[in-house]
C-alpha cells in the first residue's frame, strides 16, 4: 500500500478583482495551483469569476474604502486561518478633470483606496509571510507614478506613493524570503477609463496593452523578486525620459497630452 500525501495548495489574495487586469490575475494564480479569495464592489461579478474560476473558493463584496470592510476582510482570513503566500493589491481607480471641478471626497475616497487599503493590506500580510520567510507582494500602481499627471492629478500622485512606498517595503522585506513588486503599467484595456469620466480612451490607442499581457508581466516580475516591472518598448522609454528630464517639461508634456485625451 502506498500513502499519498497532498500538499495544501498555497492561497492568495486578488483585490479589485471583478473585471480588467484583476481577472487576469485571477486566472494566471489559478494555473499556478493558487487558491483565491477575490474581492471587489461588484457581488455578481464576483459570483461570475466564481463560476468560471472553480479556484476562487472565497469571494468577499465590498468597498474597501469602508474601513469597517477592510477590517472584516482581514478578520475573515484570520478566522478561516487562510494565510496569503500571494497578495495583488489591484484595486484602484483613478479621477480624470481639473482637480478643482472634481468633488473633492471622490478625491479623498480614491487615495484610501490607492493609498491606505494598499498599505494597510501589504504591512498587515507581509507580517504572517516574514514569519514563514516567504510571501509575494505585487503593488499595482501606473507610469503616471513617474511623473505629474494634470488632469489625473490625484491618482498620479497616489500611484507615486505607491511606487516610493513598495520600492522601500522590496528593500526591507528581500532578505526576509518575501518579493515585493510595484507593477508600472502604461494605457490598458480595461473599464478603468470609464470609471474615471474619460469613456473614450482612443487618444491611448497608440500606447494602449492588453490586460493579460500587463498581469503575466507582473506575476513574473513577482516570482523573479524584481523590484519594478513595466510593460512595452514605449512605455519604458516613457518612464526614463520622465526621470531624466526636467520636471517643468514633465508636467508640461503629460498635460498637454491628457488635455487632447478629451477633445474630439
Amino acid at each position: 500500500m502506498s500513502l499519498v500525501i497532498e500538499r495544501e495548495a498555497p492561497w492568495a489574495l486578488v483585490t479589485g478583482a471583478s473585471g480588467g487586469l484583476g481577472r487576469q490575475f485571477c486566472q494566471l494564480l489559478a494555473a499556478r495551483g493558487y487558491r483565491l479569495v477575490i474581492t471587489g464592489r461588484d457581488t455578481a461579478k464576483l459570483g461570475q469569476l466564481r463560476e468560471e474560476i472553480a479556484e476562487c473558493e472565497l469571494a468577499l463584496a465590498g468597498d474597501l474604502t469602508d474601513p469597517e470592510c477592510l477590517t472584516n476582510l482581514i478578520r475573515h482570513l484570520k478566522k478561516q486561518n487562510i494565510e496569503p503566500e500571494v497578495l495583488i493589491n489591484n484595486a484602484g481607480y483613478g479621477l480624470y478633470g481639473e482637480s478643482l471641478d472634481l468633488p473633492i471626497q471622490d478625491q479623498l475616497n480614491l487615495i484610501d483606496l490607492n493609498i491606505r487599503v494598499l498599505t494597510e493590506l501589504s504591512l498587515s500580510m507581509a507580517q504572517k509571510m516574514r514569519e514563514k520567510k516567504r510571501g509575494y507582494i505585487l503593488n499595482v500602481a501606473s507610469i503616471a507614478a513617474f511623473m505629474p499627471c494634470p488632469k489625473l492629478n490625484t491618482y498620479g500622485a497616489s500611484k507615486s506613493y505607491v511606487l516610493s512606498f513598495s520600492e522601500a517595503l522590496h528593500e526591507e522585506l528581500k532578505d526576509d524570503g518575501i518579493s515585493v513588486t510595484t507593477l508600472c503599467p502604461g494605457p490598458v484595456k480595461t473599464a478603468f477609463w470609464l470609471r474615471a469620466g474619460l469613456p473614450d480612451s482612443s487618444k491611448f490607442d497608440f500606447s494602449m496593452t492588453e490586460a493579460r499581457e500587463v498581469a503575466q508581466r507582473g506575476l513574473n516580475a513577482l516570482f523573479a523578486y524584481r523590484a519594478i516591472a513595466t510593460y512595452g518598448v514605449l512605455n519604458k522609454l516613457l518612464v526614463f525620459s520622465a526621470q531624466i528630464a526636467p520636471r517643468f517639461i514633465t508636467r508640461r508634456i503629460a498635460k498637454r497630452v491628457l488635455d487632447k485625451a478629451q477633445k474630439k
